[in-house]
C-alpha cells in the first residue's frame, strides 16, 4: 500500500497508469499500462520501460539524478472536443495540468495526460490538439496548425475528458503533483528570501561577456530561441535595464559584491547603446536599440543609473543620467502628455518624432512607458543632490504635467485602450516615489494608485472564489479564464501598500496586505525549483528562474525581474 498522502483508488475500468522517466539533458521516456490490478499494470509498464533502447541510459539507482513520474486516471468522463475550453467553468473545461483527454483512432487508445501540460509546456486548445495530431499523424500532411486542431477536433470518435493523481520522486521522497507541480512552501520571510537569492543567481550565472542578460530560454526543450522573435536574435533594453535594477535590489538586500559587478556589466551595455541630441544648449542621450527609441527605454534606463548610483554613490555616469533626464523632459508636451516614441523605423521614415500627429500619438500608445519615465524623473530628484536648481524646478513642473495629463486627461482621450484589469504597475510607483519624496500631494494621485489597486484586487483570484486551489493571487480579466499570475501588476499593489503606510491609512494597509501574501504565494507556483524542474530538459540551467503561466515553461529575463524586485519589497514586512 502507498503512504496516505499519496493513496489513491485503482479502478481497472479507466485507472491507466504511466510511468516517464526524467534525467538531465535526455529525451524522457515513458509507458502506460492498464491490467487487472494495480500491481500487475505497474510490472508491466516497468517491462516495457526496460525493453526500451535508451533504459540504460538512465540511472534510475540515483534518485539525484534520474526523477520518476508516476500518473494514473482516477476520473473519466465524455466530453465535447469542439467544445473545449480553458476560458469558462462549464462542464467543457479542459483545465490544463488537472484535465487530460483519451480517445480511439485507428485501433490505438490515445492518452493526454493531466501532467502533459506541464511537462510538454502547453496551456492552450490549439496546443493540445496540435500535440494529438501530431500523435495520430496529422503532422507531415498539415502544414496549417488551425487546421490540424480542427482535424483532431471533429474526429468521429468519443472524447473523454480524464484527471488522474501523479507524484514525483526527489532524492529520498515522493512528492505529490497537482497541475505536474509540488505544492510551494507557504509564504514566508525564508521561501521568499531564498527565493530572491536564488533567481539573482540565475541572472548572474547566465549573463553575457558583453553584460546582456539570458533574455528568453524555453526550459521545455532547452532552446533560448524566442518564441515571439522566431527568426532573430532578438532583445529587449527596456528588460535589459530591468534586469540591472533587480541586480542592485538583490545588492542593497545582501550587500554582495557579485550582484554589484553584474550589474555595473549591465550598466555598461546599456550606456553603449545611447545616441545624443541637442535640446536647447544642452546634449540630451536616449537608448537606441532594436532601431527604437522608446520612452519606456529612456525611463527604465534613467532608474537604472539612478539606482546605480543610490547603490554605488558613484557619480561616474551622472552626465548620461542628466542627459536622459533632459531627453525624457524633451518628450513631455505643454499639456502633459508624453509621446512613447522619439524614433520608430515605421513613421516618418525612422527619423525623430519631433511633432506626432495625433494619430500617431495613438498608434504609439503606451500604458507602460509614461509610468517609467516618471519614475525615473522623480528619482533624479531623490538621488542626483548636484541637479541645478532650474533644472530641478523644471523636473517638478513637467512632473506635474505628466501626472496630471495621465491620471486626469489619459482614462477620457484613450479611454477604449482602458481594461478593467488595471496594467500600470510602473505608474503606481510613480506616484509613490513623487509623494514619498515631497512632490506635490493631490487627492487626485493618492485616488489612481488606490483604484487601481482595488480594481486590480477585485480581478484576483481569492481563497473563496478560486475554481482551482492554485490561482488565489493570480489575476483574471473575465472570471472564470485561465489565470495570470503577475510580479508587474503586484509591484503596484506594494507601491499602494507602502503609500498607504506613508500616509498612516490604517484601513488600506489592514485591506491590501493579505493580497500581497497571495499575489506572492501565486508567484511561488511559477518558481523554476529543484523540487519542480524535473521536466525540464536542463533542470540545472533553469533553477532560480521564474516561469510566465503556471505550465507555460517560457522564462524571460522580466520574469524574474519582476517577480524578485516584488519580493525584495514585499520581504521587511513579513514576519
Amino acid at each position: 500500500m502507498p503512504p496516505k498522502n499519496l493513496s489513491f483508488e485503482f479502478k481497472k475500468e479507466i485507472s491507466q497508469l504511466f510511468i516517464t522517466l526524467f534525467e538531465e539533458g535526455k529525451k524522457p521516456i515513458r509507458w502506460g499500462s492498464r491490467r487487472e490490478t494495480l500491481a500487475e499494470s505497474i510490472n508491466r509498464v516497468v517491462k516495457k520501460l526496460r525493453q526500451n533502447e535508451r533504459f540504460n541510459q538512465f540511472t534510475i539507482t540515483n534518485p539525484l539524478a534520474c526523477r520518476i513520474l508516476f500518473e494514473i486516471v482516477i476520473d473519466k468522463k465524455r466530453c465535447d472536443p469542439k467544445r473545449t475550453t480553458t476560458l469558462g467553468l462549464t462542464e467543457n473545461r479542459l483545465e490544463p495540468g488537472i484535465h487530460g483527454l483519451t480517445f480511439n483512432w485507428n485501433g490505438r487508445t490515445i492518452y493526454y495526460m493531466p501532467t502533459d501540460a506541464y511537462t510538454r509546456s502547453q496551456m492552450t486548445m490549439p496546443q493540445v490538439y496540435n500535440h494529438l495530431a501530431k500523435r495520430i499523424g496529422l503532422i507531415p500532411e498539415i502544414k496549417s496548425k488551425k487546421e490540424r486542431a480542427s482535424i483532431v477536433r471533429n474526429l468521429p470518435t468519443r472524447f473523454y475528458r480524464i484527471q488522474s493523481k501523479a507524484f514525483v520522486t526527489y532524492k529520498s521522497n515522493i512528492l505529490p503533483l497537482y497541475r505536474g507541480l509540488p505544492t510551494p512552501p507557504k509564504v514566508n520571510k525564508k521561501a521568499v528570501r531564498d527565493c530572491i537569492i536564488e533567481g539573482a543567481n540565475w541572472i548572474v550565472t547566465n549573463q553575457k561577456e558583453s553584460g546582456k542578460f539570458l533574455y528568453y530560454y524555453d526550459a521545455s526543450t532547452g532552446s533560448t530561441q524566442d518564441f515571439q522573435h522566431p527568426n532573430s536574435d532578438y532583445y529587449n533594453i527596456l528588460r535589459h535595464a530591468g534586469g540591472t535594477i533587480t541586480l542592485l535590489q538583490v545588492y542593497d538586500l545582501t550587500n554582495d559584491k557579485k550582484y554589484l559587478s553584474a550589474a555595473r556589466k549591465s550598466v555598461e551595455f546599456l550606456i553603449s547603446t545611447f545616441q545624443y541630441h541637442q535640446v536647447g544648449n544642452d546634449v540630451a542621450c536616449y537608448p537606441f536599440f532594436n532601431k527604437k527609441s522608446k520612452l519606456g527605454g529612456a525611463g527604465i534606463a534613467l532608474v537604472a543609473l539612478l539606482r546605480y548610483q543610490q547603490a554605488t554613490h558613484d557619480t561616474v555616469y551622472e552626465k548620461k543620467t542628466k542627459g536622459l533626464i533632459l531627453h525624457i523632459l524633451s518628450r513631455i508636451e505643454e499639456d502633459g502628455e508624453m509621446i512613447g516614441y522619439f524614433i520608430h523605423p515605421l513613421y516618418n521614415d525612422g527619423k525623430e518624432l519631433i511633432a506626432p500627429s495625433e494619430t500617431m500619438k495613438t498608434e504609439l500608445f503606451s500604458f507602460y512607458y509614461p509610468g517609467e519615465a516618471l519614475l525615473g524623473l522623480v528619482l533624479s530628484l531623490q538621488v542626483m543632490e548636484t541637479l541645478e536648481t532650474k533644472l530641478r524646478a523644471k523636473i517638478y513642473e513637467k512632473c506635474e504635467l505628466a501626472f496630471n495629463f495621465l491620471i486626469k486627461k489619459r482614462p477620457i482621450k484613450y479611454s477604449h485602450l482602458f481594461h478593467n484589469l488595471p496594467s500600470d504597475g510602473w505608474l503606481m510607483q510613480a506616484v509613490e516615489s513623487w509623494i514619498l519624496t515631497g512632490g506635490k500631494v493631490q487627492q487626485s494621485y493618492i485616488d489612481f494608485v488606490h483604484n487601481d489597486s482595488l480594481a486590480m484586487i477585485n480581478h484576483m483570484y481569492k481563497n473563496n472564489n478560486s475554481p482551482y486551489p492554485d490561482y488565489p493571487g493570480m489575476f483574471y480579466y473575465t472570471y472564470g479564464e485561465h489565470a495570470y499570475p503577475d510580479g508587474a501588476r503586484s509591484e503596484g499593489l506594494i507601491a499602494a501598500y507602502s503609500l498607504a503606510r506613508f500616509l498612516s491609512d490604517n484601513k488600506k494597509t489592514d485591506l491590501y496586505f493579505p493580497y500581497l501574501k497571495l499575489a506572492a504565494q501565486a508567484l511561488l507556483y511559477t518558481f523554476n525549483s529543484e523540487e519542480s524542474s524535473y521536466a525540464h530538459r536542463f533542470p540545472s540551467a533553469s533553477r532560480g528562474s521564474f516561469r510566465f503561466k503556471l505550465t507555460r515553461q517560457w522564462v524571460r529575463i522580466d520574469s524574474a525581474q519582476h517577480a524578485i524586485c516584488f519580493f525584495t519589497r514585499l520581504l521587511p514586512y513579513l514576519k
